[in-house]
């Protein structure tokens, strides 16, 4: 992934992104803003290979696909 205009670029491995995710998570920070060079198959690979460790990891709850977020 590239990082710019003062971004924070998570690289590595699926798992040690996770971890770096858990680290940013344990000082405080609650979200992130993601962005991708190659949008439609960078995407698809962070919900392959990242999305499913970051919810084990507890940094991210399921929301059900019908559910209404800010309702």
């Amino acid at each position: 992934m590239v990082a710019g205009w003062g971004g924070y670029p998570p690289v590595g491995t699926a798992e040690q992104i996770v971890d770096e995710l858990g680290r940013l998570s344990r000082a405080g920070l609650d979200g992130v803003v993601l962005s991708w060079v190659n949008y439609h198959d960078e995407m698809r690979q962070w919900m392959a290979e990242v999305m499913p460790l970051i919810e084990q990891a507890g940094l991210r709850k399921l929301v059900p696909a019908n559910a209404v977020i800010g309702a």
